[in-house]
């Protein structure tokens, strides 16, 4: 089967929530657009490879997160500052 989606995926993401739905991506997933589109993986010779019906479902409910700059997580914990510190420093991080 063909698996499509018109929203934006993130591919390593997407590959976590197939592989913990039981659905054999090891060699990873990609799509035939700019992260959108026809959804596949690979097989062990990098030829892509139609997904499983069952994967359709978990391509429909993935939202595909932006990974989190791991600076932001140790400023968010630093007790000793103040909300305006960790805010103005988040800032100079994220832009």
């Amino acid at each position: 089967m063909t698996v499509t989606t018109d929203k934006t995926v993130r591919g390593d993401q997407l590959a976590t929530e197939l592989s913990d739905a039981g659905i054999d991506v090891a060699n990873g997933v990609g799509t035939d657009g700019e992260n959108t589109g026809t959804v596949f993986t690979y097989d062990a010779n990098g030829k892509q490879q139609d997904l499983p019906d069952d994967a359709q479902a978990v391509v429909d409910a993935h939202v595909a997160v932006e990974p989190v700059d791991p600076r932001i997580a140790v400023i968010e914990n630093m007790d000793s500052l103040s909300d305006g510190d960790k805010a103005a420093l988040i800032g100079l991080i994220v832009g």
